[in-house]
């Protein structure tokens, strides 16, 4: 009689161990998809006037024997043109695997100096739950096409500050105080002028500024110009 019940608390304990593990394999895989991780977003590079592609990478926690077809969206607080942008609908995590790839495409339109945002996010469904929006930040590459301002500038960085405006009329660049040391730009081949300004009126002493272009200098301003100098440059 003991025998019978040792036996029969041994098969209970392991069915409660079996069960146990089973709970613990659905618990830790997820039914949950994410983009890639970048917390500082992940850069894109245009060049001036043309356009580029970049893979986003999706992940899955789990792996599963269908296909599974997630919405992408495009965040609203994206800052991006909808005209310089490509983004698929969906994406695609094939049976058998965790791993899925899309393609966006993106191009110069109005990305200005700075460059601008593309948010990208999975969408939230029913049977599964989703990870972070992706920041795309595109901006324009100009390698060995860099326009250059270098300064040299004094006790004083405050005082100076610098505007840059093309042959329309249109301001370019403005810096009221503080510049950069140096600052490379990329910009449409053209004629601009560059006016250099000093608050108090006795320009920068013992420094001055370099204006270049493809690692060509366009010209240099002496320090000693007093309130204000303007120089024309093209290239």
């Amino acid at each position: 009689m003991v025998k019978q019940y040792f036996n029969i608390i041994v098969a209970i304990f392991t069915l409660a161990v079996v069960t146990g593990c089973d709970f613990d394999e659905e618990t830790f895989e997820p039914n949950y998809a994410s983009l890639q991780y970048a917390p500082n977003g992940a850069n894109v590079g245009v060049e001036l006037g043309g356009s580029t592609s970049y893979d986003v990478n999706v992940y899955t926690a789990n792996v599963v024997n269908t296909d599974r077809t997630l919405t992408i969206n495009v965040g609203s607080s994206s800052t991006l043109s909808p005209s310089a942008y490509t983004v698929p609908a969906t994406v695609t995590v094939p049976a058998g695997s965790n791993e899925a790839t899309f393609t966006v495409e993106v191009s110069d339109i109005d990305l200005g100096l700075t460059g601008k945002t593309l948010i990208l996010s999975l969408e939230q469904e029913a049977d599964i739950s989703v990870g972070d929006p992706l920041r795309l930040n595109v901006a324009t590459v100009c390698p060995g096409k860099e326009f250059v301002i270098d300064f040299v500038l004094d006790a004083y960085p405050g005082e100076t500050g610098y505007t840059l405006v093309n042959a329309a009329g249109q301001t370019v660049v403005s810096v009221d105080g503080n510049p950069a040391p140096s600052r490379s730009l990329c910009l449409p081949s053209g004629t601009y002028t560059f006016t250099l300004t000093d608050s108090y009126g006795d320009g920068i002493f013992d420094g001055g500024v370099t204006l270049s272009y493809a690692g060509n200098v366009l010209a240099t301003i002496d320090g000693d110009f007093g309130s204000e100098t303007s120089v024309e440059i093209s290239f």
